[in-house]
């Protein structure tokens, strides 16, 4: 246990796992709080859910079906596979690249493919 401001005991977050609600949870504790049957709060405890995330979807902040965070992927699995297997292979060679080496290299290929998640500088622009 470790203690709050006020002196109270409070449940420590080590080995806390995240996200261990489903989609269909968030689903339920959304339609309790649109039916008025509960407050977020209370609908967030029922289910299970993220209090914080719920009331976000509520007021429509964050899309309903958001089920992954973080940046788009640059690469397809595919165009990442192949480049993993040419880092080896350079590797393999004595010629290891370096980190600007291999985002330079990503960039060239999300260029050819015309993605532009890179932008149109390249990766390291700033």
């Amino acid at each position: 246990m470790v203690g709050d401001q006020r002196g109270r005991a409070r449940p420590s977050r080590v080995g806390t796992k995240y996200s261990q609600w489903t989609q269909e949870d968030m689903q339920r504790a959304i339609e309790a709080c649109k039916t008025g049957m509960m407050t977020p709060s209370q609908a967030a405890k029922e289910h299970n859910v993220p209090r914080k995330t719920l009331t976000d979807r509520l007021q429509r902040e964050v899309s309903q079906d958001c089920t992954k965070a973080g940046r788009k992927l640059a690469l397809t699995p595919g165009q990442e596979k192949d480049l993993c297997r040419f880092i080896e292979y350079m590797a393999m060679r004595g010629f290891p690249l370096t980190v600007n080496q291999i985002l330079m290299l990503a960039w060239c290929i999300d260029k050819v493919q015309g993605r532009k998640v890179f932008g149109a500088s390249g990766p390291c622009e700033g």
